[in-house]
């Protein structure tokens, strides 16, 4: 559920359950600030993919969608920065214990594929603030984004599927093709390298780095700049990407069942 709908120019609502170290708070923080939203993931530890925890990303992505594109009225200036209340982990990926506990083998298609794949084509500028570690699922949920500030001292990225072991469904692999240069896809991929700072701007994976007392301004400027785009395109912004990214789209949309339990250790 949610509270205190955004009327204010300063606004804030919480999604979802069983967030937070003690797992009595919210799962999701959203703040607005003028025409930038914040969404702060608090599924601690680490913002593992779970029902519950999708649930709570929607149900944030809903307002900012809302809002941008009003169902009456022109289209609202507005970009969407994503952040972990962790100071280690952006996201360690899928919850792996859900899925081995509950045998759910549709939840990775029909749930954090979709979740994906709003990402790629949301219709607002979207930056990930890469406070922590960003790995495997975690990684592909920042890449879905349009830009990314990684924190200089602490934010490691890696798509470390190999090392699980775990596959790529093609609509995984389609957004890291998409999104990066084969020089840093096939170490991040078979090698399981994992790149920071500078190495990873270099690398095509972020767009700037930048100190933990400043990371969330730098990633502000970022969605500053694109925010008013989206008043002047309103709709027209999702239908870019959409047109831009047709075969990573199509890629996410191939439903299949996997089952976690006949290839991966349940180690996590």
């Amino acid at each position: 559920m949610a509270s205190n709908t955004p009327t204010t120019a300063d606004s804030k609502q919480t999604f979802g359950t069983g967030g937070g170290a003690d797992q009595s708070q919210p799962l999701v923080l959203l703040e607005r600030r003028d025409a930038i939203f914040t969404l702060t993931m608090n599924g601690m530890p680490d913002n593992r993919f779970n029902p519950a925890f999708v649930d709570a990303v929607n149900a944030a992505l809903d307002v900012v969608e809302d809002y941008a594109l009003p169902a009456k009225g022109r289209p609202r200036a507005c970009a969407l920065i994503t952040a972990s209340a962790s100071a280690k982990f952006y996201s360690n990926g899928l919850d792996v214990l859900y899925l081995f506990e509950s045998g759910d083998t549709w939840f990775i298609s029909d749930r954090y594929l979709a979740l994906l794949k709003r990402m790629l084509l949301f219709p607002v500028i979207t930056v990930a603030a890469i406070n922590g570690h960003c790995f495997a699922g975690g990684l592909l949920f920042a890449l879905c984004h349009d830009y990314r500030v990684a924190r200089t001292d602490r934010a490691l990225m890696s798509l470390n599927e190999i090392d699980l072991p775990s596959s790529l469904h093609p609509g995984m692999a389609a957004i890291a093709r998409a999104r990066l240069p084969p020089t840093t896809l096939h170490p991040l991929v078979f090698a399981a390298k994992r790149y920071g700072g500078a190495e990873a701007q270099a690398a095509g994976l972020i767009d700037a780095h930048a100190p933990a007392d400043t990371l969330m301004q730098v990633a502000g400027e970022w969605a500053a700049k694109g925010a008013p785009k989206v008043a002047r395109a309103g709709p027209i912004v999702s239908q870019l990407k959409a047109v831009c990214y047709d075969e990573v789209v199509n890629a996410l949309g191939l439903r299949a069942e996997i089952d976690v339990r006949e290839f991966m250790r349940p180690k996590m």
